[in-house]
């Protein structure tokens, strides 16, 4: 499914006007009969209800809606924030109906609305403002908002809660806190998106007719990943005469010193997604305590790493001499994962920049970097490397903010934004951590839709890390591996929690219930 930004949404609703013919007065009442269903079908009535209008199209969903209902025995008020005179053409037709009807409409004539008594309602209906607003509340409208938000009344709004933008960015000020927020056609970016989604309540999609072909045009680059998605980019069984080699082959860097387990929770979520081999490159120090506590994962260490005093300007001969106990055997990985308890100290700068900078030489064409590698990154990057090639970057906010130089509270401020600029900046698909996390590669973007607060736990991200580097190395593009992977991570944290009914978990824990979210879309299981 996409998701839309206020413009986009824009052309979709004249595109069904102009070039299919579909009344704008028809759209309206599609989308009124939706949003009134939605109050008959779960509120018991008739009842009472609150309806609050603007002048534009986003009112004349209410006065359809505040119609509807009236018609149907409900006691209605329509307030009107604003002057009747400059009501909406399309909108006029069911505000005059509202008016033969006798149903009562209170304006507001400038004087603002806030001794309005709606304590008899049982419910309110927010259309004040629609998908095109933004930037702050004034006069009326604001008026209503805060006698909203102060009623304690069950509150659904048409489309977006009203002084909410569309696209991505919280409200500028106060907005309504909806508890139902019925959207048509398709999801607003600020529906699906943190701040935005603090405001949204419930997300209810209203499917009013928009033609097929404008709300799935591949014009439109932001998707959901869901279910659906997810089912659509998952890899085939694969070849019956496969072999571990031909099912993918990972390279880890990491897990130096007293960070052995971050490793080692990458390659047990890797191996958990579906991959033949997984290889991992540390410290001797390391190695040591790696080997043989995942007995699937081949291991080998960097040599002259035994006492991490190992000259800078070797490093990348050690390395070199280290990748050669995996690929002298004849198998090169299709993805290296690089970070996942690596360190900041000057041995894991100094093997970050190796394999960095000598990517091609050693035949490493596809990269993930998380964690430790992420600090690296940034501070490469800020010296004027260059990332080229097939590169994946898995940050959280802060990690971000030291790429793009952009404070972190700015970032959290949209969202949406902010991981497309992350993209471009660092020329990788970027995998933005949070609730809600999104996917970009600066034009493409994605928005996930698994996952629960049980997943701020340490070692989650290394197994996100090893998720995706499984995807990766079955032939996903990088786009669909992060995308995917985000699902998968999120959807195996909230089967542990839907089962258990606890709310806390371990890394070691989602790792546990990774072949339960891949049967859901391997054909396997059963989807809830």
């Amino acid at each position: 499914m996409k998701a839309v930004t206020a413009e986009e949404m824009r052309r979709i609703d004249g595109g069904a006007i102009e070039q299919y013919g579909v009344p704008g007065a028809v759209l309206m009442g599609w989308a009124a009969r939706v949003a009134a269903n939605y109050v008959l079908d779960n509120f018991p009535g008739p009842g009472s209800a609150a309806v609050f209008c603007g002048c534009g199209n986003n009112g004349g969903d209410g006065f359809a809606i505040a119609y509807l209902l009236h018609n149907r025995g409900w006691r209605v008020s329509v307030y009107l924030a604003g002057d009747a005179g400059k009501i909406s053409e399309t909108a006029r037709t069911y505000f005059e109906m509202c008016v033969k009807s006798r149903i009562e409409i209170v304006p507001s004539n400038g004087e603002g609305v806030s001794s309005i008594d709606i304590a008899s309602a049982d419910i309110i209906v927010d259309a004040l403002l629609g998908t095109g607003f933004v930037g702050a509340l004034r006069g009326p409208a604001a008026d209503a908002v805060a006698l909203i938000n102060r009623s304690g009344k069950t509150v659904i709004s048409v489309d977006v809660p009203s002084g909410l933008p569309s696209d991505g960015a919280g409200p500028d000020g106060e907005a309504v806190r909806a508890d139902v927020t019925v959207t048509m056609g398709l999801p607003k970016i600020s529906l699906v998106t943190y701040p935005g989604k603090r405001w949204t309540g419930k997300l209810v999609l209203a499917d009013i007719g928009f033609p097929l072909e404008l709300t799935a045009s591949p014009e439109l680059t932001t998707e959901m990943i869901d279910l659906e998605y997810a089912s659509s980019r998952f890899p085939g069984p694969g070849d019956a005469d496969a072999h571990k080699g031909s099912v993918g082959h990972a390279l880890m860097i990491g897990g130096f010193e007293g960070m052995e387990g971050a490793l080692l929770l990458a390659a047990s979520a890797c191996f958990q997604a579906g991959i033949g081999l997984v290889s991992a490159l540390t410290t001797h120090g390391s190695r040591s305590v790696i080997a043989g506590k995942l007995p699937e994962l081949m291991t080998a260490a960097i040599p002259g790493t035994g006492s991490e005093d190992i000259p800078a300007e070797s490093v990348a001969d050690s390395v070199s001499r280290g990748l050669g106990a995996f690929f002298g055997e004849g198998r090169p990985a299709a993805v290296t994962l690089i970070g996942p308890g690596m360190g900041r100290g000057p041995l894991s700068r100094a093997v970050f920049r190796a394999i960095i900078e000598n990517r091609r030489l050693y035949g490493l064409e596809r990269i993930i970097i998380d964690g430790d590698g992420l600090f690296h990154f940034a501070e490469w990057l800020a010296e004027g490397g260059a990332a080229d090639g097939d590169l994946i970057i898995t940050p959280h906010f802060l990690e971000a903010s030291r790429i793009t130089s952009v404070h972190v509270e700015e970032m959290k401020g949209n969202r949406f934004a902010a991981v497309k600029s992350l993209a471009k900046k660092s020329s990788a698909v970027s995998l933005l951590k949070g609730p809600a996390t999104l996917v970009s590669d600066g034009e493409n973007t994605r928005i996930n839709t698994t996952g629960n607060p049980a997943l701020a736990t340490a070692g989650s991200g290394d197994v996100l890390a090893g998720i995706i580097s499984s995807l990766a190395c079955r032939g996903l593009p990088s786009l669909d591996a992060a995308a995917l992977g985000a699902w998968l991570h999120g959807r195996a944290a909230d089967l542990f929690v839907a089962e258990t009914g606890y709310a806390a978990m371990k890394a070691s824990d989602i790792i546990a219930y990774i072949p339960k979210a891949v049967s859901e879309i391997a054909g396997t299981g059963r989807s809830c």
